[in-house]
């Protein structure tokens, strides 16, 4: 039986037309499955290449719009580029890269390289431009001479012939020089890039041939410092003139100076060599003499003499202190004599007495004794010194007479003593003040007032003091023409209808800060350490070991205002109250409109202030001092120990405060409380009674 799918088959071919008698071929036998594989994988690949092209094309689409053009440009054009970093594509003489860093290197033969970071953005300069260095070059000199010294452009190189190196490129100016040949000279022109350029140098003769002979012969022959064989002999001469010498024992040296003409060969006329002359040296105890030979002046002692031989000459030998030395001296032609002389002193006497006794004395640099004595010394001048330890050395000279004995006194000094000694008893300040020198020495004083003194204020302690140190004092207060040459427009204004701002009356209407800034102005126009510390205008401090100007401190303005050879005075004009005529500027009859208390029934003329110096100085030579004006002073006010504490040496007052001290009755004080020396009153702020006086240590 046939299967029912051949018999489709057949009804297959009969639709189609196919015959029933064709021949029926067998097919060959493919599965399904395998057949369906293959084509699935030819069709992944192709999927896949394409893929692959597709994303080639767009890696590179994206490279084109994103990477930039660069181009170096180099000098030399030859340059070798190297570029390392990020993607990048070399396309000739350019490159495709992304923005990012990158390494340049650029090289040639004959260049230093370079090597650089470069960054490139989406900003960047499309062209790089790289100029290489040049490297530099060596020059090789040549010379058949040696020594020469080599310049470029007139810095010398060294001497060659030698090969130098390290030559920059261009043109120089080359110069050869040797002391006894012509300058050579050339331009040369440095090509750099490790080339040497050779310079092949035949240097010219600057020296001519001499020939010379002496009489006798065999003698040394010396051109300069050189020796140049003997004679007879041929010298080489510089055109120039060398200084020729020809010596031989027993002769006196030949010496001339020769030139001779470049190229050429000269002969000399033969040197006839002179016998020698005899020679004496001479030396003398003490050295130092002057010799004269036949009276003709020669030299100190140590010397050499040369002297004509055969001949007698007159030796002589002077020095101050010493008896003349004389004798006659014959030398024959080469002799060679040594002659020590011991010289006679000519002595003279002098009594030397020297305090104190202990001290050391020197003459001319040398101990002789201690204390007192004679000395014999020669006629000549001395220097005789004393020397004690703590004492200032005293120098004195002195020339003894010989049959005189003469007197001579050395008084030393204590350093203490000489520093007084040497500290001027007043000065003239640039303001044109005058100060004066307190105290002369060492003083002990008792300041304020017993509590049984009439008037007597409660802070009036008594305390002891003692004044050390040596100030200066001004001898009047600064006036208003002296104070406006460091304030120019202050004004001290009026009261009562009267000025107070007259040229020579004491400036007032300013505070104790303006007072110390006029002493600090004052030492700064003598070139002095101020005394007073400044910060933001104000003074802050002080620095007690400056001699600057500043206010005097309390303790030295009462002992000046009231000591009287050991007596502390009660009132400037003594003890009793009220006040004689002419004692000073007190609140008179005529400032009754101004102040509230005034002296009955007196009178000094002046109504507010009067001049500096308009009454009579006190015992010290101080004017205006306990009148006219109260002053400032250095010290803060406060309160004092009492009487029976150790004493105070140059004190300055309290360390800080608030007020500061005010010292001396005005032209508005008229009551005996107020006229009082000791009388203490304090403030911070200006007054038209209130001025200042300048001081400073002495040292």
């Amino acid at each position: 039986m046939e299967k029912p799918q051949d018999n489709a088959d057949q009804n297959e071919a009969v639709q189609n037309g196919t015959s029933h008698n064709a021949a029926i071929e067998p097919a060959a036998f493919t599965p399904l499955a395998s057949d369906g594989r293959r084509r699935r994988r030819r069709l992944t690949i192709a999927s896949a290449a394409i893929a692959l092209l597709v994303l080639v094309g767009a890696l590179a689409l994206w490279f084109t719009f994103a990477s930039r053009a660069l181009v170096v440009v180099t000098e030399p054009v030859d340059a070798q580029v190297e570029l390392d970093g990020g993607l990048r594509f070399r396309l000739g003489d350019s490159w495709l890269v992304l923005p990012g860093d990158y390494r340049l290197r650029v090289s040639a033969p004959g260049y230093l390289p370079a090597d650089e970071a470069l960054a490139v953005t989406r900003d960047s300069a499309r062209q790089v431009q790289v100029a290489l260095t040049i490297m530099p070059g060596r020059l090789q000199v040549n010379t058949a001479v040696p020594g020469v010294l080599v310049e470029l452009d007139g810095k010398p190189l060294g001497s060659a012939p030698a090969t130098f190196s390290g030559i920059a490129p261009g043109e120089y100016q080359l110069r050869l020089r040797h002391p006894r040949y012509r300058l050579f000279e050339q331009t040369l022109q440095v090509r750099g890039r490790d080339l040497t350029e050779t310079v092949d140098a035949s240097l010219e003769p600057a020296w001519g041939e001499l020939r010379i002979d002496s009489e006798p012969s065999g003698a040394q022959v010396q051109v300069g410092d050189l020796a140049a064989g003997t004679t007879p002999t041929t010298l080489q001469v510089l055109e120039s003139g060398e200084t020729v010498r020809i010596s031989l024992p027993g002769y006196k040296t030949w010496e001339k100076h020769l030139s001779a003409t470049p190229g050429t060969q000269q002969t000399h006329d033969k040197v006839v060599l002179q016998p020698a002359d005899a020679v004496l040296t001479l030396t003398s105890s003490p050295a130092g003499a002057r010799v004269t030979v036949d009276q003709q002046y020669r030299g100190q002692t140590p010397l050499t003499l040369d002297l004509e031989p055969g001949k007698s000459h007159r030796i002589a030998l002077h020095l101050a202190g010493y008896k003349l030395h004389e004798q006659t001296l014959r030398l024959e032609t080469g002799e060679d004599k040594a002659l020590d002389l011991a010289l006679a002193a000519d002595l003279g006497r002098v009594r030397v007495s020297v305090t104190p006794a202990n001290a050391e004395l020197f003459v001319d640099g040398r101990k002789t004794a201690l204390g007192d004595g004679v000395l014999s010394l020669p006629a000549r001048p001395h220097t005789l010194e004393a020397r004690l330890a703590g004492h200032t050395s005293v120098r004195r000279t002195i020339t003894p007479k010989p049959g005189i004995e003469q007197q001579l006194s050395l008084t030393l000094q204590s350093a203490a003593q000489a520093q007084a000694a040497a500290t001027p008893a007043q000065i003239t300040a640039a303001d044109g003040q005058v100060l004066k020198l307190f105290p002369p020495k060492t003083v002990t004083f008792t300041m304020g007032s017993s509590r049984r003194e009439q008037g007597r204020r409660a802070n009036e302690v008594q305390r002891d003091v003692v004044l050390e140190r040596p100030f200066y004092l001004a001898l009047t207060p600064v006036t208003n023409s002296q104070f406006k040459k460091f304030r120019s427009l202050h004004s001290s204004s009026h009261a009562g209808g009267s000025t107070l701002d007259l040229p020579d009356q004491p400036v007032v209407s300013i505070s104790w800060q303006d007072a110390a800034l006029y002493c600090n102005w004052l030492s700064e126009q003598e070139g002095l350490t101020p005394f007073y510390s400044i910060g933001a205008g104000k003074v802050t401090g002080t620095n007690p070991v400056s001699t600057g100007y500043r206010l005097p401190s309390e303790a030295e303005w009462e002992w000046a205002a009231r000591d009287n050879n050991g007596v502390m005075a009660k009132f400037p004009w003594g003890e009793g109250f009220p006040p004689p005529a002419g004692a000073g500027n007190y609140a008179d009859q005529s400032a009754a409109s101004i102040v509230g208390r005034v002296l009955p029934g007196f009178n000094d003329g002046f109504k507010v202030s009067a001049p500096v110096s308009r009454f009579p100085a006190n015992g010290k030579g101080l004017y205006s001092m306990g009148h006219n004006v109260a002053e400032w002073i250095h010290d803060f006010y406060g309160s004092e120990p009492s009487l029976g504490t150790r004493a105070q040496r140059d004190p300055l007052g309290p360390e800080n405060g608030e007020f500061h001290v005010i010292r001396g009755a005005s032209w508005r004080h008229g009551t005996i409380t107020e006229l009082r020396l000791s009388f203490r009153d304090y403030g911070v702020d200006k007054r038209n009674d209130v001025g200042f006086r300048v001081a400073r240590y002495a040292r």
